[in-house]
């Protein structure tokens, strides 16, 4: 997954400035983590559309693209966090779990906290999906505790919800974000250990103390959506910032604890991983082998057929879904006027196993950003 956050600060963030003054709207059309999208909101003075398949994307850009003020994070601590650190100490579980994790966390303990964590709760979804795994049983009560005392609507829900995510994505026991969790192996045992020992209602309020000063300059908003469909639907008057997945891997096999918690409900899980069942996992052509470059295909034929100016950023080199930078610049060219620019780049492997021949959880890479224009409107703007 590329760091889109230094990307902005890289190059991608002059140019979105830059276009958008010609453009009445910025779409985030593939928006992941939203970094793109609130940078957007933020700096154009545009009205930002976000669209991704998963519900926690949109959970995550609706915190800051739905509003227009700030929001004072001290509030918010006072009417949500407070409120769940007293009231979670009144499951029947939270004495039991707090008692477990005094001890030292060994492979016996874990085991423990596996086995207590599968008596039901109906708290929320957190303690039996994921408890023992991704988090520690006081984690995973705190977790449900926090999504139960949401803010009712508006704003403060927004903001609460994108908060409790991005905690949530702190505080996992996992390396690339949520992939499969650590075990109490030698190796990885420590690992487990220091995320265990997280804070989640600390990693919520350094969320909020993120989230409540943004806001958008006006008002925009955020979709579920395939993004290769909806590219049909923009407008010549829109700026569209594309960032498609290229790992050979279904992102939702990484995301589906955060997907888990932006629905709020609760989720039969199975195996290493906890996977929810893959109907409701979201799946992207561009993570198939044999459907990528068909999909890259169909996207830039919708982007050229909506008239749109385009800021598309993709690895310069081969990918693991199959595609690399020349594929993605020669495809383009045949339907937009294209403006290369590479930049250096840090991205996650979703996961490194540090082994001697293995691969390291974040590589050096060179990325492209292309800026493409139709070529019908780069002709008549040579033409003046």
């Amino acid at each position: 997954m590329g760091s889109k956050r230094f990307l902005l600060l890289n190059g991608l963030g002059t140019r979105i400035r830059r276009h958008a003054k010609d453009h009445k709207r910025v779409v985030d059309l593939f928006a992941g983590s939203s970094s793109v999208g609130w940078f957007a909101a933020e700096k154009t003075g545009k009205p930002v559309l976000a669209v991704d398949l998963q519900r926690f994307s949109k959970a995550l850009a609706s915190s800051v693209l739905k509003r227009t003020v700030k929001i004072d994070s001290t509030f918010l601590r006072k009417k949500w966090l407070d409120k769940v650190q007293h009231s979670r100490t009144e499951s029947v579980y939270w004495e039991r779990a707090s008692e477990l994790e005094s001890k030292a966390m060994f492979r016996s303990q874990v085991g423990k906290a596996r086995r207590l964590c599968r008596k039901l709760s109906r708290i929320g979804p957190v303690w039996n999906a994921y408890g023992g795994y991704y988090f520690s049983p006081t984690q995973a009560l705190t977790f449900d505790y926090m999504l139960k005392f949401l803010p009712e609507r508006g704003p403060w829900r927004s903001v609460c919800l994108a908060a409790t995510i991005v905690a949530a994505s702190r505080c996992a026991a996992a390396p690339g974000h949520t992939a499969q969790p650590f075990q109490p192996t030698g190796s990885a045992g420590k690992f487990l250990r220091e995320a265990w020992k997280r804070d989640p209602l600390a990693c919520a309020m350094e969320a909020l103390n993120e989230i409540c000063p943004k806001h958008a300059r006006h008002v925009g908003k955020a979709i579920v959506a395939d993004a290769i469909k909806y590219a049909a639907k923009l407008k010549k008057t829109d700026l569209v910032i594309v960032d498609p997945p290229y790992s050979g891997v279904h992102y939702s096999r990484f995301y589906h604890v955060l997907e888990t918690i932006a629905r709020g409900k609760r989720v039969s899980v199975s195996g290493v991983g906890r996977y929810p069942p893959i109907r409701k996992r979201p799946q992207s052509r561009f993570s198939n082998v044999g459907q990528s470059e068909e999909a890259l295909k169909k996207l830039l034929a919708n982007l050229a057929t909506s008239k749109a100016t385009i800021i598309f950023t993709f690895p310069k080199g081969k990918a693991s879904n199959g595609l690399s930078g020349s594929n993605l610049v020669k495809m383009a060219r045949e339907r937009f006027k294209v403006y290369p620019h590479t930049v250096s780049n840090r991205f996650s492997t979703l996961g490194g196993n540090n082994s001697k021949n293995g691969r390291a959880a974040r590589q050096r890479s060179k990325e492209l950003i292309l800026v493409m224009k139709p070529r019908q409107i780069h002709n008549a703007q040579q033409s003046k």
